[in-house]
């Protein structure tokens, strides 16, 4: 994506700028400022009760993130139980299993974000909200395949009833050897929180 990004605080009524078809990147420093805006935000997306939620969990993984949601009040249960959300861990969502780890093809991807965003439509919500920690995926030297998935999303997230937020822990990136993050990655999203 060529054009330029623009920026909102995040914070609470964040989701009013996250619509379907937006492609949207969130940097941060520490896990309690992930937690301190991006619950707010998955509460946000699910309390609205017309978008489906999932929330891919980095290296704090699925009972790490359903702990912590837990203890700022979120009843994800209840929500899993509405099929409203589904936690899933980012190995299993973008790395393929076996001895030695690989990225999972970019188009295969691109297939289960427009399977989910039909399963999400087909349960009745108007569109399919997706929360992608990426920490992990640096940490494991995969930043460049992300890099590529970005570029996919921001070609066919508009054409869907999807809207994604990818998480990005700044210092993570910066071990990865990656200093302007807004430049090398942020250019990649339509919307920085």
């Amino acid at each position: 994506m060529a054009e330029a990004s623009t920026e909102i605080p995040g914070g609470p009524n964040t989701r009013r700028y996250l619509e379907a078809g937006i492609h949207a990147a969130y940097f941060f420093d520490l896990n309690s400022e992930k937690q301190l805006k991006l619950f707010p935000l998955c509460r946000e997306f699910v309390d609205s009760k017309n978008a489906s939620l999932i929330y891919i969990a980095g290296k704090q993984g699925v009972k790490g993130i359903r702990l912590s949601l837990k203890d700022v009040g979120f009843d994800v249960a209840a929500y899993e139980k509405n099929k409203q959300m589904k936690i899933a861990d980012s190995e299993e969502w973008f790395l393929s299993s076996g001895r030695q780890q690989q990225f999972r093809p970019i188009s295969e991807l691109g297939d289960k974000i427009r399977l989910s965003a039909k399963e999400a439509s087909d349960a009745g919500f108007s569109f399919l909200a997706i929360v992608s920690e990426t920490d992990m995926l640096v940490r494991k030297g995969f930043i460049t395949n992300y890099q590529e998935f970005d570029a996919l999303l921001s070609r066919i997230v508009p054409q869907l009833k999807v809207a994604i937020v990818c998480a990005y822990d700044k210092r993570e990136l910066n071990a990865a050897g990656i200093a302007d993050v807004l430049a090398s990655v942020g250019s990649q999203h339509s919307l920085i929180i």
